[in-house]
């Protein structure tokens, strides 16, 4: 049985229970309560009666609680609960493990072939798993695995066969087993109601509060036409991943959860999928671990007070990414638009996958740009050049934009490319890579700001990406 103790707590075991008693759900994920007498664990929103303290433990991941002998509360549902806050402090090699089983999630991939690809021995990642998430990456894994498909029975009409091999599953009977260990009852006994036929549907939780208002905006102003689309204070796009092309709309829903609708054109890693769109939309950030850690600058704290809860706005792909970040060097946010849409138009592919969509292209592959003649699209012929060393990188693998490289060595590629800089490169680190403490602090406007109002970037790590958002937000004739 794996104590509470096994992993270095963010807060006091007092200070999760009064949390706890309060529901407050600024802690939502970031641990989970199980109760001793019953044996089943839950999140700290639980509307539930709540145990004596003497009666409770506590456990960062889920999947902690699963390895003591929890099982998951059926009334608050643990497995809808925000991304585990115990990624946030890990080693870069936990979190590169972590994106590569949302990757593979389809293959089966063991633990020595996990630390192959991390370059390290396979004790050593486990080690390193119990050390600093208090759960084996088999356990991770699994817990991801059902908490997609248990969302998927309840919003999608896909068939329990295919749930069991879009989360991951080799097989209907391995699911069933372990769907029936995890949550005492069969795949078929949760779902109650048939779904309409092509309903494919899923919920996902943040932490309060978000500024859902600020990231719609954000995506309006770099929307590329007939690619992506803000309507109705909801944001929707085509997206390819792998062999694999679709569409998303999500928009803001009740209780602290984005609504996300979906098409794909055949059954997909599911997984890869969510962990793309909680990428788009910084779902697993903690905002009271940010904005307590960016109130270091004293000058700070009132614009921290007028913009709450803001998220980096994060992308589907490194790539299409990347290809933003460059063509929008040294031009407006307007013109970087305009010269996208054409890039999309001219290579981008045709949509087949439903004609009553309002979008029509996909963002170009690699092989796409590196095939297309770009000349007419309105940059300089310098900067084409380097979207195809760009494309071509990426097309031969020789530069892994998705997360699953080493990241300082992805900086260094992503820098080594003639037409690259440190703002270009930063840029991508934040939106793509996923860096909190990345900060392209050569930006002119970001400059302005932190010079009008006497700012001090040497107090905000690990969290610049954040304060470079804040700032992106504040206009210069507010007064702190």
């Amino acid at each position: 049985m794996l104590p509470s103790s096994a992993m270095k707590l963010t807060y006091d075991k007092n200070e999760f229970y009064r949390a706890h008693l309060a529901r407050d759900p600024r802690f939502d994920g970031k641990f989970f309560v199980a109760v001793k007498t019953t044996m089943i664990y839950c999140r700290p929103t639980c509307p539930a009666r709540k145990a004596h303290l003497e009666n409770v433990e506590f456990f960062i991941h889920s999947a902690q609680a699963e390895a003591a002998g929890f099982r998951p509360c059926l009334r608050c549902r643990p497995e809808t609960a925000p991304g585990s806050a115990a990624w946030i402090g890990t080693s870069a090699t936990v979190q590169r493990a972590i994106r590569i089983m949302d990757c593979l999630a389809l293959e089966e991939l063991s633990i020595k072939e996990l630390a192959t690809k991390l370059g390290i021995g396979e004790r050593w990642l486990r080690e390193l798993f119990q050390q600093q998430v208090g759960a084996s990456p088999q356990l991770i894994l699994m817990s991801k695995k059902l908490d997609v498909a248990r969302n998927l029975l309840d919003k999608s009409s896909l068939s329990i066969t295919d749930i069991a091999f879009s989360a991951g599953f080799q097989s209907l009977r391995r699911f069933n087993d372990a769907f029936k260990t995890r949550f005492q009852k069969t795949p078929s006994a949760f779902r109650k109601e048939p779904r309409s036929e092509g309903e494919l549907r899923f919920q996902l939780s943040y932490r309060p509060p978000y500024a859902w208002n600020n990231t719609m905006i954000f995506f309006n102003n770099r929307a590329i036409a007939g690619m992506e689309l803000v309507e109705d204070n909801s944001y929707q796009r085509l997206i390819t991943y792998g062999d694999v092309q679709g569409w998303f709309k999500a928009k803001h829903g009740l209780n602290n959860k984005i609504e996300v609708e979906f098409k794909l054109n055949k059954n997909a890693n599911i997984l890869e999928f969510i962990a793309r769109i909680k990428n788009i939309f910084d779902l697993d950030s903690d905002p009271m671990a940010i904005e307590s850690g960016l109130q270091e600058d004293k000058q700070l704290k009132p614009f921290l007070t007028q913009h709450k809860g803001l998220r980096i706005p994060g992308c589907w792909d490194g790539f299409e990414l990347a290809v933003r970040a460059i063509v929008g060097q040294k031009i407006s946010v307007k013109a970087a638009r305009t010269i996208l849409g054409r890039i999309v138009e001219i290579c981008g592919q045709k949509q087949t996958l439903d004609c009553s969509l309002k979008l029509g292209r996909f963002f170009p592959s690699p092989e796409n740009i590196l095939a297309a003649d770009l000349s007419k699209i309105g940059l300089p012929a310098s900067r084409i050049q380097t979207l195809k060393v760009l494309a071509s990188d990426v097309a031969f693998n020789t530069l892994v934009l998705d997360g699953t490289a080493d990241f300082e060595e992805t900086c260094q590629q992503l820098l080594s490319i003639k037409g690259i800089g440190p703002w270009t490169m930063q840029y991508i680190a934040m939106r793509a890579l996923r860096d909190p403490n990345g900060f392209p602090e050569t930006d002119l406007d970001l400059q302005k700001k932190i010079t009008r109002y006497q700012l001090d970037p040497k107090k905000w790590a690990p969290w610049r990406a954040y304060a470079a958002i804040l700032l992106w937000n504040i206009q210069l004739e507010d007064k702190p």
